[in-house]
């Protein structure tokens, strides 16, 4: 009975996965890999197309890279059996914006400032200083050098010339003002010290002009002596 047993249990292993399809490896795999070219089940050591050699893969149609511009990091469409070097000046000397100053086609979505970084921003950040978009690894000025930090950063020692000289003529202002208010002080002062000496002086001389008038003899008509 246990024989009989043996070749049930594999055959429903068998039929839990599937074998290699590659003739120098037949192996039996539980998660194999289907070729999306031959359609065909490989194991992992041989699901590629060039690991098994499929009939239906073509290098030329599939396995094509675009390779970005050095200078505006546009990607550059290489057609089959061109040399990428050929396009690539092409693309440089008639297409590239950075060398012929011409903008590229408009852009639905943005991309980061920075030059030579074109990262296409999908929650971009905006710089508060220069008020541009940037992508997470520019966002701070440092990294993109923002032009407002460092036109601030120049502004900055005229500004304090300025306000130095605004120091100095506002000092220069004040101490001209204190000096005419104390001149001020001292020459009404003065006035006031020589209006009050003015005014004891003038009852005397009345009172000495006065004395004669009440000196002076008269015939009184009650004096007991004239009587």
């Amino acid at each position: 009975m246990s024989g009989s047993a043996t070749p049930e249990r594999d055959q429903q292993l068998l039929d839990i996965g599937k074998q290699c399809s590659a003739p120098s490896c037949l192996v039996v795999d539980f998660l194999p890999f289907k070729c999306q070219h031959c359609a065909h089940a490989f194991c992992g050591e041989h699901f590629l197309p060039t690991a098994h050699q499929c009939d239906k893969y073509d290098a030329a149609k599939h396995d094509r890279v675009a390779p970005s511009c050095p200078l505006c990091n546009t990607p550059v469409a290489i057609p089959p059996g061109q040399d990428p070097n050929i396009r690539m000046e092409q693309h440089i000397n008639t297409q590239c914006s950075v060398m012929t100053g011409r903008s590229g086609k408009a852009k639905s979505t943005p991309t980061c400032a920075r030059p030579k970084c074109g990262k296409v921003l999908f929650s971009p950040i905006r710089c508060d200083s220069c008020k541009q978009q940037f992508c997470p690894q520019h966002r701070f000025p440092k990294d993109h050098t923002c032009s407002s930090s460092q036109a601030s950063t120049t502004k900055s020692p005229s500004t304090a010339n300025a306000w130095a000289n605004v120091s100095s003529q506002t000092s220069a202002a004040s101490a001209a003002a204190m000096a005419a208010i104390k001149r001020a002080a001292a020459s009404t002062t003065t006035s006031s010290s020589a209006s009050r000496s003015q005014a004891q002086s003038r009852p005397q001389v009345q009172t000495s002009a006065t004395k004669p008038v009440a000196s002076s003899s008269r015939p009184n008509p009650f004096s007991a002596t004239e009587r």
